[in-house]
């Protein structure tokens, strides 16, 4: 399990903890600072394409994609040199999923934003995609947990060495919590 908490909705600073299960209770692996979208947090089902905010919730995580296998045990892409995409064209039948080609104006480079360096390394958040719930044209796309040291355009941000360990102990289907304290942790 993974937590990327804000204090606030205006904020994009997060505390990125790892935890895991040991017996029936949890033990935190590492805590660190990460960053969210531009505009922080969205409201729980707020999320818009283009927003530059990123979703709050709870989301599997069920692939991994970079340069080369750090040694997770998601299943894992390694991204080429060019024509790796991700859709995030409203209305196009790829929206919010890999495909391999020329990419849309509006999708995403994987390929030159791994040479460029956020992507590297990169764990799919599985918002607005299942096994979570059905595709939702506009609803946001390419959420992602990748390397960078500041804000970004909805996905979670953070140092690659600690990307990297957090990559190696996940397993398929652990899932991260996003958000601000308030909204995730109500009483």
């Amino acid at each position: 399990m993974v937590f990327a908490v804000a204090a606030g909705y205006g904020t994009t600073e997060v505390v990125v903890t790892e935890c895991v299960r040991v017996g029936r209770s949890w033990k935190a692996l590492l805590t660190a600072p990460g960053h969210v979208g531009r505009n922080g947090y969205a409201e729980a089902g707020a999320k818009r394409e283009g927003d530059g905010k990123s979703p709050t919730g709870s989301y599997s995580l069920t692939q991994a994609f970079g340069e080369g296998d750090p040694g997770t045990r998601l299943p894992y892409r390694r991204l080429r040199a060019s024509g790796d995409c991700w859709g995030s064209t409203v209305g196009d039948r790829r929206y919010n999923r890999y495909y391999r080609g020329a990419c849309l104006p509006a999708d995403e480079d994987l390929s030159q934003i791994m040479l460029d360096g956020p992507y590297r390394q990169a764990v799919v958040i599985d918002y607005n995609r299942p096994p979570d719930s059905p595709v939702v044209q506009g609803n946001g796309s390419a959420i992602f947990m990748h390397i960078g040291a500041g804000q970004t355009a909805g996905c979670v941000s953070m140092a690659r060495p600690v990307l990297e360990s957090v990559m190696r102990t996940l397993r398929p289907h652990d899932r991260i919590m996003m958000g601000t304290s308030q909204a995730l942790f109500r009483r």
